[in-house]
């Protein structure tokens, strides 16, 4: 696959995946907090705390998905061992631990008042261990590359 082709390829799958985010973030859990607000009267109160809670999750998702982009034009520009690359790779892998803090938080605050359901639960646990993964890798790649970075510098010294 050609280094263009590659490119190409990720600012699509980038593409889906934000507009996957907008339908997440934007439909189907509004649509889910009103009809919990309908459903559980007595929790009417969390409507807009929790889908402020939920907003800024997704613009933690969606700075994650930025500094992908940034990392799939350096690709394109045929410099994918870069130090840019690295740095938006410890920001992803930063935004990865804010967001598995934050669900963690957030799951916790409704256990502790005993407001957290199972549906809830899975879904937050799901979204930590998301976020674990996103860390884990992207720190892995940010070193990656860093150190790639670091023998292409050697090289084109060596002549």
């Amino acid at each position: 696959m050609k280094q263009q082709e590659m490119t190409n390829w990720l600012k699509g799958i980038c593409i889906g995946i934000a507009v996957m985010g907008l339908i997440f973030f934007g439909l189907l859990m509004p649509n889910l907090a009103v009809e919990s607000k309908l459903q559980y009267p007595e929790l009417a109160f969390l409507f807009w705390p929790g889908l402020i809670y939920v907003w800024i999750i997704g613009v933690l998702c969606y700075a994650i998905l930025y500094q992908f982009w940034k990392v799939c034009l350096q690709i394109g520009k045929e410099n994918s061992f870069s130090v840019e690359n690295s740095r938006a790779f410890v920001k992803i892998s930063k935004l990865g631990v804010v967001i598995s803090v934050m669900c963690f938080l957030g799951m916790f605050y409704l256990g502790v008042n005993k407001w957290l359901n199972p549906g809830i639960m899975f879904l937050m646990i799901g979204a930590i261990f998301i976020g674990i993964i996103i860390t884990v890798l992207a720190a892995a790649l940010s070193r990656l590359i860093l150190k790639a970075y670091e023998l292409k510098k050697e090289n084109e010294l060596t002549i």
